[in-house]
């Protein structure tokens, strides 16, 4: 079987010979062939959508061939590179693109417009592709009365009126809620199985990987590993480089927000797990709630955020919460197979580490022995961390620990960390 696409020692230069010179990227070499699902898969600014647009012919590389079937991309003139991106590729933007003035059919037929004339099989041709993506009840309305998961369908349609081989979407559901996300995740690959058409995704997002035939990950402008999926029977002759990598169902009983962190965002730059571990740290010592947690996830990084997409601060908090929620059990019953010495060893260190670096002091042996029995409590998982607070909130005369509520909600954070470590 011979590639449908095919990439030679690609590079692309920014400010070629300047001081302010940019890599983009760098010696790429690749080879997709018909029906296949590929995804181009790394960080913001790793060069994967530069790629995307240089199959598209909207990126002109600095040195290189593109070859998409048997065409040289680079030896187009104006004219037939335009009648390539019309009859051989469909795109699909993040921004969906529609024009706001027409409705739903004519935003789908508007390339046939460009084309020449429309005929009443062009117009029948539309209306079947929305009744494939199950919108054809929309015909008659405009953008601004659909929802984003309808307007990327309306798109996708539009991509797909000329009945092109291959459809390049650059993170088509990045401005999308979980729910409309997979939606438009699962058209795609419906087009891709029932249809044959070749299917190159960018993402960022984990979630979608397994998708895909293969994954070509990207960092710093080079392809730095191509993974295949166990999953699909794969198309071409090429070598399989890499499988997919399993990883355990049930998270280790030891957690700390670095490996956590790492775990979900394996390919991300070194700043967004950093600002993950934070925001991980803090949902596991209560420190901010869930909601709170993903708000943090979808803030923009510049803002003091993750800078994650919606859909996928919902996916990692949901993640999250689901492990968090494992580990007690294990953790519980962990610590019941312990001999009574070295629980009563394990309830001193954690209260000697509780009362380290606090400014106040206990007064009596009852407040450290109450204390005690709190922190054995939530040990063995009798209580919760917010009993646990209530207990060392609550005053002395009413049965305990008679810290203030400040000193109390501190306890219970370093508490949950630790026990999380």
């Amino acid at each position: 079987m011979e590639p449908i696409i095919q990439v030679k020692n690609l590079s692309v230069i920014y400010n070629l010979g300047k001081n302010n010179e940019t890599v983009a990227l760098k010696d790429i070499n690749l080879k997709i062939y018909p029906g296949e699902y590929i995804i181009f898969f790394g960080p913001s600014g790793c060069g994967k959508s530069t790629l995307l647009y240089c199959l598209a012919g909207l990126q002109t590389p600095t040195q290189g061939e593109i070859m998409v079937q048997d065409k040289n991309l680079l030896e187009l003139s104006l004219k037939e590179m335009v009648i390539y991106r019309r009859l051989f590729v469909g795109m699909i933007f993040q921004a969906y693109n529609l024009i706001p003035t027409l409705n739903v059919l004519n935003n789908v037929i508007l390339p046939l417009v460009f084309g020449g004339s429309v005929s009443g099989l062009d117009i029948e041709k539309a209306k079947s592709l929305l009744q494939k993506f199950g919108i054809e009840n929309l015909a008659n309305r405009y953008p601004n009365e659909l929802s984003g998961g309808q307007q990327q369908r309306v798109a996708i349609a539009r991509a797909l009126i000329y009945n092109p081989s291959i459809l390049l979407a650059d993170e088509p559901v990045g401005n999308l809620d979980s729910a409309s996300a997979k939606i438009v995740i699962d058209t795609l690959s419906e087009i891709n199985e029932s249809l044959g058409k070749t299917i190159i995704l960018v993402t960022h997002d984990p979630f979608y990987l397994d998708y895909a035939h293969r994954v070509f990950h990207i960092k710093d402008g080079e392809i730095i590993r191509v993974v295949t999926n166990p999953k699909r029977k794969q198309i071409g002759p090429f070598e399989q480089i890499q499988t997919v990598e399993k990883t355990s169902s049930r998270p280790e009983v030891s957690l700390q927000p670095r490996a956590l962190a790492q775990y979900l965002l394996t390919s991300l730059d070194e700043p967004i797990i950093k600002r993950l571990e934070i925001a991980i740290e803090k949902r596991m010592s209560g420190e901010i709630t869930e909601s709170e947690f993903k708000e943090i996830l979808d803030r923009p990084f510049e803002k003091g955020g993750v800078g994650l997409y919606r859909q996928t601060a919902e996916n990692f908090a949901q993640k999250v919460e689901r492990i968090l929620a494992e580990s007690a059990p294990l953790r519980e019953k962990v610590f019941a197979e312990k001999p009574q010495e070295e629980i009563d060893k394990t309830v001193e260190s954690l209260r000697k580490f509780l009362l380290e670096g606090w400014n106040g002091f206990l007064k009596l042996e009852e407040q450290v022995r109450r204390l005690d029995e709190a922190i054995r409590l939530r040990l063995e998982g009798k209580i919760d961390k917010k009993e646990f607070q209530k207990r060392l909130d609550l005053s002395f005369k009413e049965g305990g620990v008679g810290l203030n509520r400040r000193t109390a909600r501190n306890f219970m954070r370093k508490l949950e960390i630790a026990l999380l470590k």
